[in-house]
């Protein structure tokens, strides 16, 4: 039995873009500084993006992978090995790993501290559940890059409407 700390996906994804407005509001502001600009967009946008982060590691789940009784337990969610149809493991953060998990009903991605990616590795292969890579998992693994990008964007677009009101 392997028994680890994980984090949702999607609750993941939904804590950073409620976050978003004050990942904006933070960027927005540094657009007005003329000289610091650059040097702001990088200490204050990577600092505000390292709150996020660390907000978003507070939401951990369990998930444990159960050999003997044949199941892997996603928070409250169990899934029997039989049920399962593939999955993939890839690295998309420093710290975290990503395990894409597709069942008959459901895709299910979970986080998971890459230094437990090889206890997960054999894991699957002693299961004989064969791996497959998707065109989604490859926005799955970029996904996370969204957020600054989109808050970016927002301040262009408030910045091009408060140029045309000025």
């Amino acid at each position: 039995m392997i028994k680890r700390k994980a984090y949702n996906y999607s609750t993941m994804m939904k804590t950073a873009y409620l976050w978003l407005p004050v990942f904006t509001v933070v960027l927005f502001i540094c657009f007005y500084f003329e000289k610091l600009r650059f040097f702001l967009f990088l200490t204050v946008g990577a600092a505000t993006y390292g709150l996020i982060l660390n907000q978003m590691k507070k939401k951990s789940i369990q998930i444990i992978f159960s050999e003997n009784s044949i199941t892997i337990t996603i928070d409250k969610y169990t899934i029997l090995l039989s049920d399962i149809e593939n999955y993939h493991i890839c690295l998309p953060l420093n710290e975290l790993f990503m395990l894409r998990i597709k069942t008959k009903d459901k895709n299910l991605i979970t986080y998971i501290g890459k230094e437990f990616k090889e206890e997960v590795e054999i894991f699957f292969k002693s299961t004989s559940i064969p791996e497959s890579k998707t065109s989604y998992d490859t926005f799955l693994k970029y996904s996370h890059l969204i957020l600054p990008f989109v808050g970016l964007f927002i301040c262009l677009i408030v910045d091009i409407i408060y140029e045309k009101i000025k």
